[in-house]
């Protein structure tokens, strides 16, 4: 199976889905975590086992001011910082601690370092907020677990030529599947990946907003992928020669953590920069949320299912010209993982 590094910055969780005065239980590369909110706002992340009799403090509650997660099974207390700071039954052992994790909010995204406290790095936290500060009516978002690997989501956003053939009344339109991809390392821990077209018809989901719908359009995909699993997708059309800002253009973040053995978080987040309203929200978020659930999704865990336990290089896939951004990403994270103490 896909190996994923550990030093590394993950989404954890959409800023509303951690509600202060609530306990969030996930699962991170195979960790089980519990999340919450202290008493000031600040997301915590601690192992979601009690060292005691190891049952999941998710199953408890909130305590001492919103600051402690109490221990629904014997009622100890442990802070933000995984130290027990409250023991009913006597003096507090010394290894009456649980693993705390490093975690952020930036941009209404909450970030979780599942390795070595002393390694996280603020600064390499990837900057979404064009996306996640957009207008809260052309913004269409949502969660969507995933029985599949992580690799094979992100494998599915880095190439784009199965648009035409996974979704052909929708996103797709006959164009980038004969575009050549133009791969470039952005940054050590970066790949973007560029499709552009001139000259034909917009696909229908791109072209409803265009000034006219059946005219030559010029055409840009472009996806840049930030290691381990995160993905900026920006596509726009606009009529032939026209600038960019004239057009059409949405910002796409695909989010992928890893949970367990191909099981993935899947967060999707998405603005445009037209049809800004409530109604017109809510049938892009259909058509969007369509496509994600109805055809992304039952495809991505077919192949799961059919490469079962297997590694994408354990069956010794046959490659096309158009994998050789996904192929390249990859080969980076083994790079990054290779870097990690054993």
């Amino acid at each position: 199976m896909t190996a994923y590094p550990r030093n590394a910055w993950y989404v954890a969780a959409m800023d509303d889905e951690l509600a202060a005065g609530s306990l969030l239980a996930r699962t991170f590369l195979g960790e089980p975590v519990v999340l919450f909110r202290d008493a000031s706002g600040a997301p915590r992340a601690l192992q979601d086992r009690c060292p005691h009799r190891f049952a999941p403090l998710s199953a408890g509650s909130l305590c001492d001011g919103g600051n402690s997660v109490q221990c629904r099974y014997h009622g100890l207390h442990f802070d933000g910082d995984g130290q027990c700071g409250h023991n009913p039954h006597g003096p507090i052992p010394k290894a009456a601690t649980v693993r705390a994790y490093p975690v952020r909010e930036r941009a209404r995204l909450v970030w979780i370092w599942m390795g070595d406290p002393a390694l996280a790095d603020d600064s390499s936290i990837p900057d979404y907020g064009a996306v996640t500060t957009a207008h809260e009516d052309a913004t269409i978002r949502g969660r969507l677990p995933t029985a599949c690997e992580a690799m094979l989501l992100v494998d599915n956003i880095l190439d784009l030529s199965h648009v035409d053939y996974l979704h052909p009344t929708s996103l797709g339109g006959g164009g980038l599947h004969h575009v050549k991809p133009v791969v470039t390392d952005s940054a050590p821990d970066q790949v973007k990946i560029s499709w552009r077209s001139s000259g034909e018809t917009a696909p229908p989901a791109l072209a409803m907003h265009l000034r006219d719908p059946a005219a030559p359009t010029d055409q840009w995909t472009e996806v840049t992928w930030t290691a381990p699993t995160t993905m900026l997708l920006s596509v726009g059309a606009t009529l032939v020669g026209e600038p960019r800002e004239d057009g059409f253009v949405a910002l796409n973040l695909h989010l992928a953590t890893p949970e367990t053995t191909g099981r993935t978080h899947y967060w999707y987040w998405s603005s445009r920069n037209c049809a800004i309203d409530p109604q017109a929200n809510a049938m892009i978020r259909s058509v969007v949320e369509n496509v994600f659930r109805n055809e992304d999704k039952p495809m991505l865990e077919a192949q799961q299912q059919r490469m079962g336990t297997a590694g994408l290089w354990d069956l010794n896939p046959v490659l096309l010209a158009h994998d050789a951004g996904a192929v390249r990403c990859r080969r980076k994270l083994e790079a990054i993982c290779r870097t990690e103490p054993a």
